[in-house]
């Protein structure tokens, strides 16, 4: 994989989801006891896993921050391309916001005891001129991937080039982990499946192609580990067979 890696110039990504047998990773199954006990498990893989970045859709990352949004200045003039802070830090929290939605408040994120990372939004060109002088003016680092829409592969190419960064974490919501396992940007799913179900609709799933994207096609694994825990969890880990980059 290090060879691989060296001639793609890009990280080496794991999709890593806590999800219930119906595949959701959000709903009130979430407070359940046999959900606790695995997210425990969850998180100790996670750590052992020693990533540089971990990565997150626009809702997640909204979902930390309490929906806090940006207060933004009109007719901000900022320089093209991308906009580097901190190109040496221990860890990343890496978030796509091609809308420029998210009111973070600095460049530092640390949320229910995980270690400090410095923040990396992940833009288009079209992503407005006020949204990316208010990342500036609160230090947060930014790339550009795309013209109008999202371009993983070249999202992923950035995050190594600029940031050095080696291995993500991709950590959901259910639009981001399509859209990079989609455009062949995942290397590999660890999935942590609790024993329960809530039957919930309306929750995020663990794939899902937005309402306005192309649906793409379906992407087979091949199962390369199983774990079982005492409370009935288990831990999937798949690679991806047929996604070419």
């Amino acid at each position: 994989m290090e060879n691989s890696r060296e001639i793609r110039k890009r990280p080496y990504v794991i999709c890593h989801i806590l999800s219930s047998l119906d595949g959701k990773i959000n709903g009130s199954f979430m407070a359940t006891e046999a959900t606790r006990s695995l997210s425990g498990e969850y998180g100790r893989f996670r750590e052992e896993m020693n990533a540089d970045a971990w990565l997150y859709g626009t809702t997640t990352t909204k979902e930390f921050l309490g929906f806090r949004e940006p207060v933004l200045e009109e007719n901000a003039d900022v320089p093209d391309g991308d906009f580097v802070v901190d190109d040496k830090a221990d860890l990343y929290y890496v978030s796509v916001d091609v809308d420029g939605e998210i009111g973070w408040e600095s460049g530092r994120f640390c949320n229910k005891g995980r270690t400090e990372a410095h923040v990396i939004e992940i833009l288009t060109k079209a992503t407005s001129a006020s949204y990316k002088a208010y990342l500036r003016k609160h230090g947060v680092s930014y790339l550009i991937a795309g013209e109008n829409k999202l371009d993983c592969k070249v999202a992923m190419e950035k995050l190594y080039k600029l940031f050095h960064i080696e291995k993500v974490l991709i950590c959901g919501g259910g639009l981001v982990n399509w859209s990079f396992l989609q455009a062949g940007m995942m290397d590999e799913l660890s999935l942590f499946l609790a024993p329960v179900t809530d039957g919930s609709r309306g929750t995020a799933s663990l794939f899902a192609h937005g309402a306005m994207a192309e649906k793409g096609w379906p992407v087979e694994f091949s199962l390369k580990e199983v774990r079982t825990f005492e409370d009935g969890g288990v831990h999937l880990r798949y690679l991806p067979k047929n996604v070419d980059e």
